[in-house]
């Protein structure tokens, strides 16, 4: 790092969160890969057999996700303050100045001394948000569809007395908002290795290394 004596380590991110954010991370790449194998598969009409394979394996690990996710949903109510939701949602008067100066930061083509955030950036929180609720839109739509395809708990419930066609209507309509979540992860990913790399290159704060042991290297003024 240049000017190392310029910088302090400041421990932020606590074990629970930096687990339960790489767990997520590896289970959604994972869902995504699966997700993309079977359509793959279908286009190239493989068996059967070996679709289903990939589509039930999609469910069961849908399953690990959800529990892990459910976890960092608790732990933004009872983590460290730099876990918690306050920290994420930029709702106070000084989380949206930071957001203004992240844009004229960006717009200045990073010339300027770009804004250093203790936890979540207030910029990338505005991503945030959408993706924790397209994510509670994934895991009750694919609890649905396990339901609907595998008779897996507890989407099995809801189906029992149900017709054939009103099960395949439904099936529609939860493939369709299941696919259009997959599409805004994909977006979300893009957009967090993007933002990822230009504020490592631009803040030197050890953003990414941040996830791995805890600590930011802030400025020490």
């Amino acid at each position: 790092m240049e000017n190392q004596e310029d910088y302090k380590a400041v421990k932020i991110w606590d074990w629970q969160t930096r687990i339960l954010h790489w767990l997520n991370a590896l289970l959604i790449i994972t869902l995504a890969i699966l997700a993309l194998s079977f359509e793959i598969t279908e286009e190239l009409n493989m068996p059967k057999q070996g679709r289903e394979v990939l589509k039930e394996t999609h469910g069961i690990i849908g399953y690990f996700f959800i529990a892990t996710f459910v976890l960092r949903i608790i732990w933004g109510f009872i983590g460290n303050e730099y876990a918690k939701w306050r920290d994420i949602i930029p709702f106070t008067k000084e989380k949206w100045q930071a957001i203004g100066a992240n844009i004229k930061w960006y717009l200045s083509g990073f010339r300027t001394k770009p804004p250093v955030a203790l936890g979540h950036n207030p910029l990338a929180s505005l991503f945030y948000m959408p993706l924790f609720i397209v994510l509670i839109s994934q895991a009750i739509t694919g609890l649905m569809l396990a339901g609907l395809a595998f008779n897996f708990f507890p989407g099995s419930l809801f189906f029992g007395g149900w017709g054939e066609a009103a099960k395949e209507s439904l099936e529609d309509i939860l493939k369709a908002v299941h696919e259009l979540g997959f599409f805004f992860i994909i977006f979300f990913f893009i957009a967090h290795i993007g933002g990822l790399i230009v504020h490592e290159i631009g803040e030197k704060t050890g953003l990414f290394s941040s996830m791995i042991h805890g600590r930011k290297y802030l400025p020490k003024e």
